[in-house]
């Protein structure tokens, strides 16, 4: 896992919005890869689980995050200049998608980049 910086670069609103539509489009790209149910509606992007649980991404365009909730838990996750970085545990998004998957026993999504 990377190690987030202690201060990252900050963000203008039309960098944030550039990298953060990019990291949905590669999700919903990975969700197609292995058959998921996608929906995306404006900055939320929902993967449908044949168990019927969802997972919810979507941009926090004023504090230039993306949040991820599912039956999992929910994290917010900030550009630490190469990944999105979970404000936490320094997770990057990439591998929480793959960990929420696994944990909801859906299709594991690869998402080295994230």
């Amino acid at each position: 896992m990377p190690d987030m910086p202690e201060t990252p670069e900050p963000l203008d609103d039309t960098r944030y919005l550039q990298i953060a539509e990019q990291a949905l489009a590669a999700i919903e790209a990975a969700a197609d890869a292995v058959d998921l149910d996608s929906k995306r509606d404006g900055s939320v992007l929902r993967l449908e689980l044949d168990s019927g649980d969802q997972v919810i991404v979507n941009l926090q365009q004023p504090t230039h995050q993306i949040w991820l909730a599912s039956r999992a838990g929910a994290h917010h996750y900030v550009w630490s200049g190469s990944y999105w970085c979970d404000t936490r545990s320094g997770e990057t998004l990439g591998a929480a998608l793959h960990r929420v998957m696994q944990t909801l026993d859906a299709p594991p999504l690869h998402l080295p980049t994230l």
